[in-house]
């Protein structure tokens, strides 16, 4: 099966498909000199901790076959930007590509970020205000720590003259208007950061910290609660929240637009593969990069199982409310009888009369006043059921309804709406993303799909190049990647602190991108490799040795 048949049709790409009105074209690029497959771009697709992982192995392997400085354009989501935000910070450190491999590698292998994130839940309140507490905002705490990205800004990436990256794309989704919000370096002079909807002036986007882009980036849902720009975003203390919101209402396109704030979530909503945001970066380029899509979304032949039915059980709906009552009206006269018999005891004041009468009073009241919420709570449902969906005594039907029925009624809506949401959703969003690459005439024979599940699947190239296929130990390998959770930590297995399962995921991600690389060229779409391009036949040559190493 070949990659181009995995995915679906193409289709629309949302609002901010094309740029804003009134900004001219994008300018066009001068040619760079490159190795021999030219400037690379990389998207890096989301997938906690497995996409972090695994995209790791795949800069392993770009390293080790010298292409990484070929790197020009880096697109992430999620999991993708935890990695990629941390891989920039080191460029910009002009650290070397092994000591950033020993420092992200120990972070991933001691870090549970949701753990810590729980940890610090009441320590890390906006702007000293007292708030409800806000878990991604803890977690921004996380990724600011001083070994992972510390207090690092935007605006160091937005300004740096010596990283060498044209395009750097930290793609979130904002759920105003539903589209995506990207924190962006580009070459382009009239590239936006935010959306066209929402852009940002360069001003707050340069103080903007490169922990918190990570924590918008990965704030995926279920698991966080939107992160609202500016509000929840922490500030330097020589441009604080409120110069912030009044420099975003200077540049207001439109009145009140920034009031209340920008919730932002998970960038795989809108596209979690990356993919969108570096087609629209190189639109009609005449020497756009290879596209290495390396994506950890892992296959998922059932997307929703139905739970097993359970007995029906005896207990109507009608009974627990009749139950309820008596609960309530025992309660009730438990108080009273109580109350009563303290009245009469001269000793209700001392220690024995609080726990004879005190405790019992006490505990009577919480269940009458829990009866009482509870009912009021029902109540509230029912109003709702009648303003929102036209539904008008639903409880003249639903009564009737064992307590059981009611409970795998209400688990059918949760879990197929989780499924359609995690699942059946992103599965569809991505077909589309996938579908306008390859209908895309820039990146017409320019693409190189390194997906999780790759090393698994059959290609048309086994047939002429039967060395190619992967082992079973290899197709084992990448099976163990895909059964990986989207977590932000590592499994500890056998007491090693996470380090096989990170060992399993960059092992596949450098296979996968080796694999990926060996099969855009063997297809040769632009001929050269049959021209006999001496670049294109050596590095031909390197990759199948890597290959055959790593196979047997």
């Amino acid at each position: 099966m070949s990659d181009q048949s995995l995915v679906a049709a193409a289709g629309p790409q949302g609002p901010d498909a094309a740029p804003p009105a009134g900004l001219p074209e994008p300018a066009a690029r001068s040619p760079v000199s490159h190795g021999p497959l030219g400037g690379i771009g990389l998207a890096l697709s989301g997938g906690g901790y497995r996409a972090a992982g695994f995209h790791l192995g795949v800069l392993r392997l770009l390293d080790g076959v010298g292409l990484l400085g070929d790197v020009v354009a880096l697109s992430t989501v999620s999991g993708g930007t935890l990695f990629g935000a941390a891989w920039v910070r080191s460029l910009l450190d002009r650290r070397s590509f092994a000591d950033f491999d020993a420092g992200f590698s120990a972070f991933l292998k001691r870090t549970n970020v949701v753990r810590q994130a729980l940890d610090g839940l009441e320590s890390h309140r906006p702007h000293g205000r007292p708030s409800s507490p806000s878990l991604i905002r803890s977690a921004a705490a996380v990724y600011a720590a001083p070994e992972f990205l510390g207090d690092r800004l935007l605006g160091e990436v937005l300004d740096s003259p010596t990283l060498p990256l044209e395009e750097v794309i930290f793609n979130s989704t904002e759920f105003h208007t539903g589209v995506d919000f990207r924190f962006r370096r580009s070459a382009n002079p009239t590239a936006l950061v935010g959306n066209g909807n929402f852009p940002l002036p360069r001003e707050v986007a340069a103080r903007v910290r490169l922990a918190d882009v990570a924590a918008a980036s990965s704030c995926f849902p279920s698991a966080f609660e939107p992160f609202v720009f500016p509000q929840q975003f922490r500030w330097p203390d020589d441009f604080p929240l409120p110069r912030v919101q009044a420099a975003l209402a200077e540049s207001a396109t439109r009145p009140g637009m920034w009031n209340g704030g920008l919730p932002l979530m998970d960038g795989g909503i809108y596209d979690n593969q990356g993919i969108g945001s570096l087609l629209l970066s190189y639109r009609e380029a005449a020497d756009p990069p290879l596209l290495l899509v390396c994506d950890t979304s892992p296959p998922e032949p059932d997307l929703y199982t139905e739970p097993a039915a359970g007995h029906r059980g005896r207990l109507t709906l009608r009974g627990a409310r009749l139950l309820a009552w008596l609960v309530f009206a025992a309660a009730v006269a438990s108080l009273l009888a109580v109350g009563a018999s303290a009245v009469r005891d001269p000793e209700r004041l001392s220690l024995r009369g609080a726990l004879v009468y005190g405790v019992p009073m006490l505990f009577a009241a919480v269940v009458a006043g829990g009866m009482l919420w509870m009912r009021g709570l029902v109540l509230q449902v029912g109003h709702l059921l009648k303003t929102k969906v036209q539904v008008r005594d639903a409880w003249k039907d639903l009564q009737r309804l064992t307590v059981r029925e009611a409970v795998r009624m209400l688990e059918l809506r949760v879990t197929s709406l989780v499924a359609l949401t995690s699942s059946i959703f992103m599965k569809r969003v991505r077909g589309l993303v996938y579908g306008a690459a390859y209908a895309d005439p820039t990146f017409k024979d320019r693409l190189a799909p390194a997906l999780i599940y790759s090393l698994e699947r059959e290609s048309s190239l086994f047939a002429a190049h039967p060395w190619l296929r992967p082992g079973t130990e290899m197709r084992a390998l990448a099976d163990r990647a895909c059964r990986v959770p989207t977590a932000l930590w590592l499994t500890d297995v056998h007491g090693d602190s996470g380090e096989a399962e990170l060992k399993t995921l960059a092992d596949t991600g450098y296979a996968t991108a080796c694999f990926a690389l060996l099969k855009y060229l063997l297809r040769d779409a632009d001929g050269r490799l049959a021209a006999g391009d001496p670049g294109r036949t050596e590095l031909l040559e390197r990759l199948r040795r890597v290959w055959n190493g790593i196979n047997r």
